[in-house]
């Protein structure tokens, strides 16, 4: 793990590729995702059987083997002990009660003569992707199904890969407390393109939500429009603003957490103070050795990861705010100070006692959130990803006259004179309104006359 400076001479270079971390472009990858999508598409479930012999290790018989039954719900939870039913469902009911106190609701908008309602709706079906193939995310099956459930989505559907036939029972489980419509044991950008398309088996979906490796996020990408999509995530994502008054054990755990998801995470300790950075670096290349993912780790480390000196606090945090990391770690004297200068983040930690791992887990906030530099424009997975809105216009005749003049001038500035029309003539007298209409029957009665003459011909 690199301690760089922001005096350095070629900083600005790196501070670049950092910055510019997320906007990668791999045709290959894009090449291969676009022939599986256009597979599924073609040849559906066939397609799928392939592609899930070929990737996941196993040999599905026939499509109903894609399918999750009953009878091996059943079997999964007895794997699961009452001790981690127990946290899994206190997660579940943590995260439904914050999603719940963010639900958006109904706007009424009333003037004298005109009524404007804004309606939320929930999307009618949901498809969750959850990855299966480093490590088993229940944690993901409820920062996504939750909020859908909370929306009001009435047909939610998991895809999860299952490796050699078999899932993670901890996933299972949880969709069962979920109540999850179905269970789907396929994965990668065919999971995508079966949501996305449909094929005998799985249902075409509204909207595919759920984070993935590189081919599952490109076949997001590829899919958009076709299906709505939450976010195109990248790596996972921690960045660290310390001041050195917070023990170096403490960012220290906090990156190797972080480090520990995939080879590809991001992760930055921002401190003015060089020997704390020093302190930091010891602990962590300590602490990894003894670490089960020790190997995942330190690749993470040593190719994406930094330790940051700058000049002084402001400039730590001006930093962290051009990173606009997914996970924002503040380790500082007066946290919630510095926390409100904070602009791009998915979500903040304030303080020693707020460790990201635990919003991953039981905070309540999805740990779905934007990556890459995103933060600057995007936010976590909510209720409001599984919602639409929708407006409903009533105007009186009165209120009507004393708006329209303005429209029919807007109308006429962009040359839209069939919009002008349409207002203008709203409000011409009763007789000249039926002579339009009778001229309008005339036109119709000829145009039919003329087009029975061409046929006889």
């Amino acid at each position: 793990m690199l301690i760089l400076s922001t005096k350095d001479e070629d900083f600005k270079e790196v501070q670049k590729k950092i910055l510019m971390r997320n906007a990668y472009f791999d045709s290959d990858v894009e090449s291969r995702v676009r022939r599986i999508l256009s597979d599924i598409k073609d040849r559906r479930d066939k397609a799928l059987l392939d592609y899930t012999r070929k990737f996941d290790g196993w040999n599905p018989k026939s499509p109903s083997a894609l399918v999750m039954t009953e009878k091996e719900l059943r079997e999964a939870e007895k794997y699961v002990t009452k001790e981690d039913k127990k946290a899994i469902e206190v997660a579940i009911k943590r995260v439904e009660k914050y999603h719940r106190t963010t639900f958006p609701g109904n706007i009424i908008y009333k003037e004298n003569g005109g009524r404007i309602q804004r309606v939320v709706l929930p999307i009618d079906r949901v498809g969750i992707y959850c990855p299966g193939g480093k490590a088993g995310y229940p944690s993901t099956v409820i920062m996504t199904g939750v909020p859908a459930i909370v929306a009001g989505v009435k047909e939610i559907y998991l895809a999860t890969p299952a490796i050699q036939g078999k899932l993670n029972p901890y996933t299972i489980f949880t969709s069962k407390v979920l109540g999850i419509n179905k269970i789907f044991k396929i994965g990668g950008a065919q999971a995508i393109g079966a949501l996305a398309y449909g094929t005998e088996t799985v249902p075409a979906v509204d909207k595919i939500v759920g984070p993935g490796n590189i081919y599952v996020a490109t076949a997001k990408r590829l899919v958009q429009g076709t299906v709505g999509v939450d976010l195109i995530a990248g790596p996972s994502e921690l960045v660290v603003v310390a001041d050195g008054s917070v023990n170096p054990l403490i960012p220290a755990i906090d990156v190797i957490a972080q480090a520990e998801h995939d080879e590809q995470a991001f992760c930055v300790v921002i401190c003015h103070l060089e020997s704390y950075l020093v302190q930091v670096k010891s602990i962590i290349h300590i602490l990894m050795k003894i670490m089960p993912r020790k190997e995942i780790i330190q690749q993470a480390l040593r190719t994406n990861s930094f330790l940051i000196v700058t000049k002084n606090l402001e400039e730590s945090i001006e930093l962290a705010n051009k990173i606009g990391a997914e996970h924002v770690s503040i380790l500082t004297r007066n946290p919630m100070k510095i926390s409100k200068m904070i602009k791009n983040a998915g979500t903040i930690y304030v303080g020693k006692n707020s460790p990201p791992a635990i919003g991953d887990y039981v905070a309540g906030p999805s740990h779905v959130l934007p990556t890459g530099g995103t933060a600057r424009f995007a936010s976590g997975l909510s209720v409001d990803d599984f919602i639409k809105k929708t407006n409903i216009i009533f105007f009186t005749k009165r209120r009507m006259l004393q708006i329209a003049d303005y429209s029919i001038k807007l109308a006429n500035i962009e040359g839209l004179y069939g919009h002008a029309f349409s207002v203008e003539k709203r409000f011409s007298s009763i007789k000249s309104i039926d002579y339009i209409i009778k001229i309008a029957e005339t036109e119709t009665t000829k145009n039919n006359k003329n087009r029975k003459q061409s046929i006889q011909k």
